[in-house]
């Protein structure tokens, strides 16, 4: 069978296997790294913003001290969470300060701490989706009500 390209079938799904293949590594190897850059937008996906009076944003003085204290093997999440409720912390921007400050002492937890952490985190990065997810449709129902009429205007 041929597709609108004329490409035989048989051998565009042959390709696609060698692709996925020869992929695999890479998809492996990215699935178990992170960047800083990632883990920031992580933070501020999570609602962390603003920066302090010298300018530096919030999210890269708590990734820099996570990182140096914990690792970011395991991502910022989990020893951000896990930080902010055993600190006692209201929210992500007091935990960056006192991190910033070098007043926290970052870990891995693991057993209940690291699922209450995980769960913490989780709620938080949905609601960032969600806050997401209300602009887009907020930016759809301002398209829809000025984009260009439909055609043909008479």
């Amino acid at each position: 069978m041929h597709t609108r390209l004329n490409l035989d079938s048989a051998v565009v799904r042959e390709a696609r296997e060698l692709a996925a293949r020869a992929g695999a590594p890479i998809v492996a190897m990215a699935s178990t790294h992170t960047t800083v850059s990632v883990e920031r937008a992580v933070l501020r996906l999570a609602g962390l913003a603003g920066a302090d009076t010298d300018g530096m944003p919030w999210v890269n003085h708590l990734v820099d001290a996570v990182r140096q204290t914990a690792g970011l093997e395991h991502g910022v999440a989990l020893p951000a969470w896990d930080a902010l409720l055993a600190g006692g912390y209201d929210d992500l921007a007091a935990l960056a300060e006192a991190a910033a400050l070098g007043k926290v002492q970052f870990r891995i937890p693991a057993g209940a701490d690291a699922a209450t952490a995980r769960a913490a985190a989780h709620a938080a990065l949905r609601n960032g989706i969600g806050r997401i997810d209300a602009n887009r449709a907020r930016r759809q129902q301002i398209v829809d009500q000025t984009a260009e009429p439909r055609k043909p205007w008479f």
